[in-house]
């Protein structure tokens, strides 16, 4: 038996607001020793990653392609996506370059992992610690909404980038999710970097980080 849905897919989960985001962006902590506290929520926020590719990440997941800084979101040693669709490239914000996010990478060593305190688990992966440590954050300095979770990044970048008439192939293509245009999907090729970026950059909350 199925169980009867009582909301629209697009309503399971709320997507954050600016006061949200401001909230997270002036509470994260800035501590040294846990980076991926901060640049984790980052990352997601400005990327639309989901939490545990963002926190599977490794060193060499971090390049270059033609000349922009990239995600390279894959499955690669112990990492998992959640399908086929969800291996990509994703280039780096802006904002996250002037967090200091090359500079923090630059400093891990070849071959590790970016977040070397997060354990992996069997049923979450890596970001098991992390995805409990932001409900309590979430909880203390968001809000108090239960359908405004981690997953919510997702949500207002899927939807900042709706309600900025990006075309719905681009925003697939930058969150991981298939291309059912059979035109675009099937025989159309992967985004460009260079195109990705100039979608990336108009997601701007700058206000709501000073």
């Amino acid at each position: 038996m199925n169980i009867k849905q009582h909301r629209r897919p697009d309503e399971e989960r709320k997507a954050y607001d600016l006061q949200d985001l401001r909230a997270i962006s002036r509470n994260l902590p800035k501590d040294s020793s846990k980076p991926e506290k901060l640049y984790v929520p980052m990352i997601c926020m400005l990327s639309g990653m989901r939490l545990d590719e963002a926190c599977q990440l490794y060193r060499e997941d971090i390049i270059q392609v033609d000349g922009l800084w990239c995600f390279d979101v894959n499955d690669c040693k112990d990492k998992k996506l959640k399908n086929l669709s969800s291996k990509r490239m994703v280039p780096v914000h802006p904002y996250l370059i002037e967090l200091g996010f090359l500079g923090y990478v630059e400093l891990c060593q070849e071959g590790s992992r970016l977040w070397g305190n997060l354990k992996r688990c069997k049923v979450n992966g890596y970001s098991n610690s992390l995805g409990k440590w932001y409900q309590r954050f979430n909880r203390k300095h968001v809000t108090d909404d239960p359908l405004k979770t981690f997953h919510s990044l997702r949500h207002t970048f899927a939807d900042t980038l709706k309600q900025l008439g990006v075309q719905g192939n681009l925003i697939s293509e930058l969150m991981g999710h298939a291309n059912s245009n059979i035109t675009t999907g099937r025989y159309g090729k992967r985004y460009q970097s260079k195109v990705l970026f100039e979608v990336i950059q108009k997601i701007d909350y700058t206000a709501t980080m000073v």
